[in-house]
């Protein structure tokens, strides 16, 4: 089955945020401590997740966590 986090349920499912598949995979007071989850999400791959299953990984391959000009561009074929 596949398992999306929060990010992906809106962007590629296009369903509430709310409804992930790693929401509470861990508690709040976890998660103001620092400390993530390790999950695998379809869209992302291997990411961190904080307890409402949002992905905090600043390299997943959808870049949930960084800025456009951070991004990667895209190259064109010659």
């Amino acid at each position: 089955m596949a398992e999306f986090c929060k990010q992906c349920v809106e962007d590629v499912l296009g369903l509430p945020g709310d409804k992930n598949d790693f929401v509470d995979i861990q508690t709040e007071e976890t998660t103001k401590a620092g400390l993530f989850s390790v999950v695998i999400c379809e869209g992302c791959g291997f990411i961190q997740v904080d307890h409402t299953g949002r992905c905090v990984s600043t390299d997943c391959l959808r870049n949930h966590n960084k800025g456009p000009e951070e991004t990667a561009p895209v190259l064109e074929p010659a």
